[in-house]
């Protein structure tokens, strides 16, 4: 059994596009209540999945995707809790090759962000399909056969797994996400004036939301917003991002919602605003 990559971005994604006629979906120019989960201060911060962002950088077409020559592909370092130690990208195949899922290959990460390690997420380039030992694959006890991360060599080259195609509906979005980034300047990232957050439409489902601090408002991460909504998150939408309007307070607890396990605050919460606060 395999892990699920990004399953929960990816059964966000799917819900909005399903749920978007939804009443309690937050519609650009309505307003909505989130929780402020994180504050990029670095672009890569801003990506869904970086790995795809810095392919794109790098040239990767639409045209690449419907030929199938662009994989996802991973590795584990060899730690007692393998699965918080993914390191995963997306690798680029010349024309005339193919693979598949679960072979091994050699590739060289021509551009790498994030973790303990340079390839934590990553865009490299197939160099040559490579065989696997069995002692480099470890079972962590609840996922099977994962392959062990290598040494890196000094060019880049690294050993992972092929694990899937990707498709075009992820390039789609990839590139409409970099069009919403497009309206975040590196001063408001310096300056901590962009913040994200969620809120939940309805039961088991969450949205994600990009949203501009005004420049006398500061907030931590599990702080409450008033936001007014700009475009959405994980769709083709390419216009503005959302704009915070005043911090509120935490809403009682009949307004969250179970996503996966956990409790997240409903778009449609009540907006009271705290009291001496911008």
């Amino acid at each position: 059994m395999k892990p699920v990559f990004h399953w929960k971005l990816l059964a966000a994604t799917l819900i909005m596009l399903v749920l978007s006629a939804c009443e309690t979906y937050p519609e650009p120019g309505s307003r909505f209540v989130m929780v402020v989960t994180s504050i990029p201060t670095e672009r890569t911060q801003l990506q869904y999945r970086p790995g795809l962002s810095l392919g794109l950088l790098r040239g990767i077409t639409r045209k690449d995707v419907e030929d199938e020559r662009v994989w996802f592909a991973h590795c584990y370092n060899a730690v007692p809790q393998p699965l918080n130690h993914r390191r995963f990208g997306f690798v680029l195949l010349p024309p005339g090759i193919t693979i598949k899922p679960d072979e091994v290959i050699e590739v060289r990460a021509e551009e790498a962000v994030g973790g303990e390690t340079p390839y934590s997420r990553f865009f490299g380039r197939f160099i040559e399909k490579a065989a696997a030992n069995p002692f480099e694959y470890f079972d962590d006890g609840t996922w099977k056969h994962l392959f062990r991360c290598g040494p890196v060599g000094a060019s880049g080259t690294m050993r992972v797994e092929a694990f899937s195609l990707l498709h075009t509906w992820d390039y789609d979005a990839a590139k409409a996400e970099e069009a919403r980034n497009n309206h975040i300047n590196d001063d408001e990232l310096r300056q901590h004036r962009i913040v994200l957050g969620e809120c939940s439409p309805g039961t088991d489902s969450w949205a994600r939301w990009k949203v501009r601090l005004p420049p006398d408002l500061v907030v931590r991460p599990g702080d409450y917003l008033d936001v007014l909504a700009g475009s959405t998150e994980g769709t083709h939408s390419t216009g503005p991002i959302s704009e915070a309007v005043c911090r509120v307070k935490p809403p009682d607890k009949r307004y969250f919602n179970k996503t996966q396990g956990s409790l997240t605050v409903q778009c449609d919460a009540p907006a009271i605003r705290l009291t001496n606060t911008p």
